[in-house]
């Protein structure tokens, strides 16, 4: 069974190194951390939890336990026979490997693109590393106020870095972010050379037109790759679209 939040589609991929393709979207519950500004607090910010970020939602509403073959289907239907990319995200979809891992097989041998969002916190499984095509990994910061222990895994950060299929992305609220990110770099580059990139912090267009020419500034100062933030353009925080 797969913990699922909502699968929607056909749209597009809002950020990253596949902005503006195609795709079908399969946003997963459940998250390990509880960050202030998350955009997705729909996947993990049940009521009657003390996390701070202030939107809470039912439990049972949002979380559907389903049969990977009903998610497969889901998926087909949703892509109307013209998509062949899936984007995984939550929550935390790296929780979920070993079910993920037997979809991914179902939709690899229909001749299916996938990546993965994660927030590079819990360790890639091998089996499950083979069958995607892309992750994106997105550390969190300070400004995302989950503690350091809880956001920061050298080491699995490390095994991510080595493997070429892994682009890391950092959310900026402000030029304070800087030294943290460098430092979070600098760890990526002993085990590999993956592309960096930097978005804005934003829930609005105003938010996003706001820190624009900062963090457009900031990638080119630092030779990072600016990131916008499509989804945001496109429909704000509006959900399955």
């Amino acid at each position: 069974m797969i913990k699922v939040n909502e699968i929607f589609g056909p749209t597009i991929q809002g950020e990253g190194k596949n902005a503006g393709k195609p795709v079908v979207f399969l946003r997963l519950s459940q998250c390990n951390l509880h960050c202030i500004w998350c955009d997705t607090p729909h996947t993990w910010n049940w009521k009657g939890t003390k996390f701070a970020h202030p939107v809470k939602f039912n439990q049972k509403e949002e979380e559907h336990s389903q049969r990977i073959d009903d998610v497969l289907q889901a998926i087909l239907e949703k892509a109307e026979g013209e998509i062949k990319s899936l984007v995984i995200s939550g929550g935390e979809p790296l929780l979920q490997q070993k079910e993920l891992t037997e979809l991914l097989k179902k939709l690899k041998a229909l001749g299916w693109y996938a990546e993965v969002e994660t927030n590079g916190t819990v360790p890639l499984r091998p089996e499950f590393a083979d069958l995607i095509d892309q992750i994106n990994c997105s550390p969190k910061l300070a400004n995302s106020l989950d503690p350091e222990s809880l956001r920061i895994k050298k080491k699995t950060l490390g095994q991510l870095a080595a493997n070429p299929k892994v682009n890391f992305k950092f959310v900026v609220a402000s030029e304070e972010d800087i030294p943290e990110i460098l430092s979070i770099v600098e760890l990526l580059r002993q085990s590999g050379n993956p592309e960096i990139r930097l978005m804005p912090l934003c829930q609005t267009r105003e938010e996003l037109e706001m820190r624009e020419p900062l963090v457009k500034e900031l990638s080119a100062r630092h030779n990072f790759i600016y990131c916008t933030r499509l989804s945001i353009l496109m429909s704000g925080t509006r959900r399955g679209v």
